[in-house]
């Protein structure tokens, strides 16, 4: 316990002048009740009642400056302030995805190792855009990482209807800017609005994904609302892709303005980045190998240096992952990478202790009173 005004223990110099007057009052004579209870704890002695008021006197005297000097006793509270992140994933569900090279396949194995990501997080807002010849924006920015998870574990190649035209292809550069408008947090969205209004065009409404709007997915996630607090967040984008860009926005411009933007971009390449024939099995088990127009079989090239010009223009990193495994390795290293930033503050919190000298004086000083203002007694 200390005291926060301590200079109020000069008034104990005024004990002495309190004494003096308390005995001068008493030239003449005692004031004491002539209670039964008190004769038998203090007999007839009648210095007892003459002492014992100025006992008390200078007790709720000393109570009182104590209360006046205020005591306080200290607790360090120690807060913890998460600064949360806003994290848009872009991923790559072209029918490349469904090449075997890694077991299942691309995407199957991409959405298991996606789906133990989405849920380590607690803190953090996440949206996921898909985009094959086109992007949408699936799961716009939100904490529901149940409803994130059953996005991942739904979507497939079909999320959006590649057999149409301009529909199949790898836009990367536009699923960025989508990704951008995201996190961005534009009251309207309408980049993201007219990426995801492919209906018309035979895609996502009514499709494996369902469409997706500014108010509500197919999942029930409510979209976060965004406020200008939004803009002091921490912004990534993580591109999980196994091809090379080859429609759209040059990605190259959608690195450079998303370091504008303070967005940093952690690029995924799945696959051999020599290239790899690309093939599905039958139910007979057979390969069935992706062809061309010239029917020559399609190989899945994977541009390295557009994947790692991307992240290092926006200050990210760039991965490659040939299997399961490294898959799973490279997910870690960027939760660690993508990890809350916590706030420590430690604040100390005074809290006031006068009640207990109050109780005293509350409690002593009726006794004080009855013995000071009783009858009086005179010496002798």
């Amino acid at each position: 316990m200390i005291f926060l005004s301590p200079y109020f223990f000069l008034l104990f110099l005024l004990l002495p002048f309190i004494i003096w007057t308390d005995f001068r009052s008493r030239k003449k004579g005692v004031y004491f009740r002539s209670s039964p209870l008190l004769q038998k704890i203090y007999g007839q002695s009648k210095w007892k009642y003459f002492y014992l008021p100025l006992v008390l006197k200078v007790v709720i005297f000393s109570l009182f400056v104590c209360i006046l000097a205020d005591p306080v006793t200290s607790s360090v509270r120690t807060d913890i302030s998460k600064n949360g992140i806003d994290i848009a994933i872009v991923f790559d569900i072209s029918k490349s995805m469904l090449a075997e090279d890694i077991q299942p396949n691309r995407i199957t194995a991409a959405k298991k190792v996606m789906s133990d990501f989405v849920s380590r997080f607690t803190s953090d807002r996440l949206a996921i855009v898909l985009f094959a010849g086109k992007p949408f924006l699936s799961t716009p920015l939100t904490f529901d990482y149940t409803a994130l998870v059953n996005t991942v574990e739904q979507m497939t190649t079909d999320s959006i209807r590649q057999d149409l035209p301009g529909l199949s292809g790898t836009a990367m550069g536009d699923g960025l800017l989508v990704a951008l408008d995201t996190l961005k947090g534009d009251e309207n969205q309408k980049v993201s609005q007219k990426q995801s209004n492919l209906n018309e065009k035979g895609e996502p409404e009514g499709g494996a994904l369902g469409s997706t709007t500014n108010e509500e997915t197919e999942f029930g996630v409510q979209s976060t609302s965004f406020s200008e607090t939004s803009m002091d967040r921490k912004k990534v984008i993580i591109v999980l892709t196994d091809g090379e860009a080859n429609m759209g926005v040059d990605p190259i411009i959608a690195a450079k303005l998303a370091k504008e933007q303070g967005v940093k971009i952690y690029t995924l390449g799945i696959g051999d980045p020599d290239g790899t024939d690309l093939y599905v099995t039958d139910k007979y088990g057979q390969k069935q190998y992706f062809i061309d127009q010239t029917g020559k079989p399609l190989r899945a090239t994977l541009d390295e240096k557009t994947l790692t010009d991307i992240a290092d223009i926006t200050g990210g990193a760039y991965y490659n992952a040939k299997d399961e495994n490294s898959l799973s390795l490279i997910f870690h290293e960027l939760e660690k990478l993508t990890k809350t930033e916590l706030k420590t503050t430690s604040i100390t919190v005074r809290h006031r202790e006068y009640e207990w000298f109050l109780y005293g004086i509350i409690l002593l000083l009726p006794f004080w009173l009855w013995l000071s203002f009783g009858r009086f007694v005179g010496r002798g």
